[in-house]
């Protein structure tokens, strides 16, 4: 399996009033090595990974599918876009289809190639800052159908939900040329939403269901692979926030596979602590706590290990279910 990931570098800033939260985005003018090339870049970089990706996936198909029988698929970094309000919902949709949907679009879809919204908008924007073409680069009819279909499977990394708008108050926020003054939209997550360890994400398990739902309807119900879903805390072995975060998109999930999403894999994020790119190993995902003081990075299971280890034992979910962190963690035969 392939992970390809459509992912950018975070980044804080504040609005002040009505929305004095944290808000958080995906900065394009701060992609690794932090090179200030947002609005050119991003585009550029998708165009290669989608074509890499179609190669490799049709080069698998060639010469080792016949005798290895394996999948391949890529692997999307997805959060949900929720309008503000009724009158926000086309910002929310151009921020989705920008934000996964540019990756997604031209595997999944039907038409392929980029998202037409992305298309108009990056073409009017560099039309008006004097650039002789689009800065999003063209697919060749050839590159679109190499790419289309170029996955066995959806594959999902899904942390986040955030509510968007687009009002007044969005022009200047961003500078120009970028990605975001390309999608001229503001998103922030509500202080209502219950926090978890990590200032960035909140729980909103709705907003999974959402996702699932969207991903079947958009895209012909692929087969979906959640390869990263999860929760961070600080340090402690008494999880409840990550058990808790667990329980509740595990439930949304089995009403979306219910509704008729092709769920087949969940993956929990992470097994054990370990280096969480900006953050370090300041946030702490792992179902086991890993001792970063101690020479031997002792692992000790937490609550939510606990609860996993339930979970896939009676193959259920059992939303009464308290995990009991003073038991030994064994391996029971025969499960």
């Amino acid at each position: 399996m392939f992970e390809l990931f459509g992912d950018r570098v975070k980044y804080w800033f504040t609005i002040n009033e009505p929305r004095e939260v944290c808000y958080q985005g995906y900065a394009g003018q701060s992609m690794a090595p932090a090179y200030n090339i947002s609005g050119m870049a991003e585009y550029l970089c998708a165009k290669n990974l989608l074509v890499a990706h179609a190669n490799v996936y049709h080069m698998y198909n060639e010469e080792y599918r016949p005798t290895q029988g394996g999948l391949v698929g890529i692997v999307l970094s997805a959060s949900w876009f929720e309008p503000e309000s009724e009158g926000d919902e086309e910002a929310a949709e151009e921020l989705r289809q920008f934000e996964w949907g540019s990756f997604a679009h031209p595997i999944f879809s039907e038409s392929g190639d980029f998202p037409p919204v992305m298309k108009e908008k990056i073409a009017a924007k560099s039309a008006a800052q004097g650039f002789l073409r689009s800065r999003l680069p063209e697919f060749t009819s050839e590159e679109i159908d190499l790419i289309k279909g170029s996955s066995d499977f959806f594959g999902l990394n899904h942390y986040k939900t955030n509510l968007v708008y687009r009002n007044d108050t969005v022009n200047g926020m961003y500078s120009s040329v970028s990605y975001y003054d390309d999608i001229e939209v503001g998103f922030y997550q509500s202080t209502e939403w219950p926090e978890t360890g990590a200032t960035w994400l909140k729980m909103v398990p709705w907003g999974f269901y959402k996702l699932l739902t969207k991903i079947r309807e958009d895209y012909n119900n692929p087969p979906v692979f959640i390869t990263e879903n999860g929760c961070a805390r600080r340090e402690g072995l008494d999880d409840d926030t990550r058990v808790t975060y667990y329980k509740s998109y595990l439930d949304v999930m089995l009403d979306a596979i219910e509704d008729g999403s092709d769920v087949r894999v969940y993956t929990a994020w992470s097994l054990m602590d370990n280096f969480e790119w900006l953050e370090g190993y300041y946030d702490r995902f792992g179902l086991y706590e890993v001792d970063y003081e101690s020479s031997e990075r002792t692992r000790t299971p937490r609550k939510s290990a606990y609860l996993y280890k339930e979970i896939l034992r009676t193959r259920t979910l059992d939303m009464h279910f308290e995990p009991d962190a003073t038991l030994p963690m064994t391996i029971d035969e025969g499960h």
